[in-house]
């Protein structure tokens, strides 16, 4: 009976170490010029503001990676449907022509996706920067 007690005890404990911030996470919002050291950790909100900095700015990387291979794959896509396009002048039937056409009918289409997550990236550093400035400004909140 005390080995069920003390093991579920452990595990409680392993539950509550997870609010904290970490190390990693703390060096992460001193490099956006927080002062982390002058904050009361027991705050609820405080520790969710900063864990919402840190959030935010994970979504506006991965956006913004996901937008530029989008468009990377974009660029791509049009110039083999163009390099297609100027092989197939002399073919009489036009299949090659068509099919060029469509590659770059889908490059267009891939930089049109990408836009968003470029929008969207954009957006959410606003909305860091904004946390962020609060907390610079008066640590008291």
């Amino acid at each position: 009976m005390k080995k069920i007690i003390l093991f579920v005890l452990l595990l409680l404990t392993f539950g509550l170490q997870g609010q904290n911030l970490t190390e990693k996470q703390l060096n992460k919002l001193k490099t956006y010029g927080i002062p982390t050291k002058k904050f009361d950790y027991n705050n609820e909100i405080i520790q969710a503001n900063l864990k919402l900095i840190l959030l935010k700015d994970k979504k506006r990387k991965t956006n913004l990676v996901t937008g530029i291979v989008f468009s990377s794959l974009a660029i791509a896509t049009t110039a083999f449907g163009a390099k297609i396009i100027d092989n197939s002048k002399n073919n009489e039937e036009g299949l090659g022509q068509a099919i060029g056409s469509m590659f770059i009918a889908g490059g267009i289409i891939e930089l049109g996706i990408s836009v968003p997550f470029y929008i969207s990236s954009h957006k959410r550093k606003k909305e860091r920067d904004n946390i962020i400035q609060m907390y610079q400004s008066s640590p008291n909140h």
